[in-house]
């Protein structure tokens, strides 16, 4: 068993390849543009350059390792840079994502598992009414906001259509608001702010109500639900909801202070809420992995001693 992960030197694909790493699987890490010092830090597993919107760079990728067994699919433009650069967009979201199934079934892969995303599900609760949403919910294109999410929507269609006429073993799952410390892009950055700056002793600013309402899960708990799934030899579904912690920015920021009893926390009330669902439903993955993750508390303590452990400073 090898298994290629792409976009593997980003903030979640770290996540991934470190658990991986740690469970003894081989790893291939195939990034287009990666950062050296992350690499440096998933020593054990080899690098390729890789660029997904190129069919021939993901070949050659396989040409190199034939022992590629399973596939981790991180490698896409995120939102902000979605809506700078359309075109490019298409190349490395849609094409890059196409590519990657062609390669599935191409070279016969036990399972391709991506991250798509809950923006899939539009960018408002009001769509579903006051109750977690499941996999099955959908949103029409007129109430989405993020192209990002449309694309998302797009590749899980594509991948459906892959999965009925060649049998091929593709899953996603749709990740929430996915927090840590080391998230360099985005749109929503806010997601390591606000636990990072109190762990540096700054104040933190949430560009969003106090009253908003979120999904969160700490990012190593997404990697571990990617890997599991990747790993199965079986499943029952396409997509699953990461699900996690569905809690107000309020009590986000009493998460914080549980370890940090004198963070300091500002809101912008003029933004009522985020252009996201407020709650997701993540009893399907859980059932199908035996994985629960961890409590809100217990990720934001983990993200704070990230990022005191990278200040030099003494964990909480």
């Amino acid at each position: 068993m090898t298994v290629l992960v792409t976009g593997g030197a980003g903030f979640i694909g770290a996540a991934v390849v470190r658990n991986l790493l740690a469970r003894g699987v081989p790893v291939v890490i195939g990034e287009h543009n990666p950062d050296h010092a992350v690499l440096a830090r998933l020593a054990g597993a080899a690098y390729e350059p890789l660029d997904v919107a190129d069919a021939q760079s993901v070949e050659r990728v396989f040409a190199r390792h034939p022992d590629v067994t399973h596939c981790i699919h991180l490698a896409y433009l995120m939102s902000a840079e979605v809506e700078a650069d359309m075109a490019l967009g298409v190349k490395v979201n849609v094409l890059g994502m196409v590519n990657m199934f062609e390669a599935a079934v191409r070279h016969r892969l036990q399972r391709l598992v991506f991250a798509s995303s809950e923006t899939v599900f539009g960018a408002s609760q009001s769509v579903y009414g006051d109750r977690p949403v499941v996999e099955d919910d959908y949103c029409g294109l007129d109430d989405h906001v993020f192209t990002y999410g449309v694309m998302k929507l797009l590749d899980e269609f594509i991948g459906r259509k892959y999965v009925e006429r060649s049998g091929v073993g593709i899953a996603c799952t749709r990740p929430p608001v996915v927090f840590g410390h080391g998230r360099k892009r985005g749109s929503v950055l806010w997601a390591e702010a606000f636990a990072t700056e109190p762990a540096l002793g700054r104040p933190a600013k949430l560009p969003f109500s106090r009253r908003s309402r979120d999904t969160w899960i700490y990012k190593d708990d997404c990697a571990e639900q990617l890997v599991r799934l990747a790993l199965k030899p079986s499943v029952a579904h396409f997509a699953y909801n990461n699900g996690g912690a569905a809690v107000t920015a309020e009590e986000l920021a009493a998460a914080v202070r549980c370890w940090l009893p004198e963070a300091e926390f500002t809101f912008d009330e003029t933004k009522p809420r985020t252009p996201l669902i407020d709650r997701q439903d993540g009893a399907r993955l859980e059932a199908e992995i035996g994985f629960v993750p961890r409590s809100l508390r217990d990720g934001v303590r983990a993200h704070i001693n990230e990022a005191r452990a990278e200040a030099g400073l003494e964990p909480v």
